[in-house]
């Protein structure tokens, strides 16, 4: 009986382990975001359907807000991965995933309505993403975000500084 109950929660700890690592291994937590340098982006990296070019050539202070959004298909995803962080801003929207789901922990949303507004309460985008990721370069200083999902409101407050990109998650419950 010794053995059993041992075997059992030997067995246990290691899956409950697996899960965590599993569990950590899509996105970060929903108040999760990081600063990194911007990259440059080069001709040959600009490819396909979305255009990446709207908002080039990147300003480290851009007078005027730029974006694009979208990442539907695996194709796109790839690509908004890789021009992230040539831009200002990065923002991801996520649903938790249901369990049997494939064994995934989050799925990635579209047609989010978001809203950035400036420090004096100006809206500097007000639009629907095309897609899980929001890509923009905005004038230097500090951005109330807000995007709904069912209902569900979530905020975040990010500040845009020179050459510096923002990622921010927005991740709803199922």
């Amino acid at each position: 009986m010794k053995s059993f109950r041992l075997t059992l929660a030997t067995i246990t700890i290691l899956l409950s382990g697996t899960f965590q690592v599993a569990a950590m291994g899509f996105l970060p937590p929903e108040d999760f975001s990081e600063t990194q340098e911007l990259e440059e982006a080069t001709s040959d990296d600009i490819i396909t359907e979305v255009d990446f070019q709207k908002c080039l050539p990147h300003k480290a202070a851009p007078e005027e807000a730029c974006y694009i959004s979208g990442g539907i298909g695996s194709k796109e995803v790839l690509q908004f991965k890789s021009h992230a962080k040539e831009y200002l801003l990065e923002i991801v929207f996520v649903q938790k995933a249901e369990v049997e789901d494939n064994n995934r922990i989050e799925e990635y949303l579209a047609d989010v309505p978001l809203q950035i507004k400036d420090s004096q309460g100006n809206v500097a985008i007000d639009t629907v993403s095309d897609g899980p990721f929001f890509l923009a370069d905005l004038p230097l200083g500090k951005y109330q975000i807000t995007a709904d999902h069912d209902g569900v409101i979530k905020t975040n407050v990010v500040k845009i500084t020179e050459k510096k990109h923002q990622r921010i998650v927005f991740l709803w419950p199922r």
